[in-house]
């Protein structure tokens, strides 16, 4: 084989695999790009559910309405998902037994200092 044939051959090999490791360099960066983006949302969302949760099951009544407008202020984003409307819903579920036993411990209360 000519010499000449054989570098052209090498340097199309060469270009090649260039041109393969830079759209392999590119795909893996996006792919952590978006991993990344995935995690930091995560962990945000758990920061702003945990601050709701936390009031919700206070037993400060103006702690439960800030947890509550938060909830609502919450689910009005353009970014809400599955788990934050799991979350909500299991919120709301629980909120009216929570709400009786409060209650009624306010009741107690307010007889015990009568």
């Amino acid at each position: 084989m000519d010499p000449g044939w054989t570098s052209a051959i090498v340097s199309l090999l060469s270009a090649l695999v260039a041109v393969a490791s830079v759209v392999v360099t590119v795909l893996e960066g996006r792919r952590a790009r978006r991993n990344t983006e995935f995690l930091g949302h995560r962990d945000l969302w758990w920061q702003r559910w945990s601050w709701v949760v936390e009031r919700a099951v206070s037993d400060d009544r103006r702690q439960r309405e800030a947890a509550a407008l938060m909830a609502r202020a919450l689910m009005t984003r353009t970014w809400v998902t599955n788990d934050d409307e799991w979350v909500q819903s299991e919120l709301d579920r629980n909120e009216a037994p929570t709400t009786r036993t409060r209650r009624h411990r306010e009741e107690q209360t307010d007889d015990d200092l009568r």
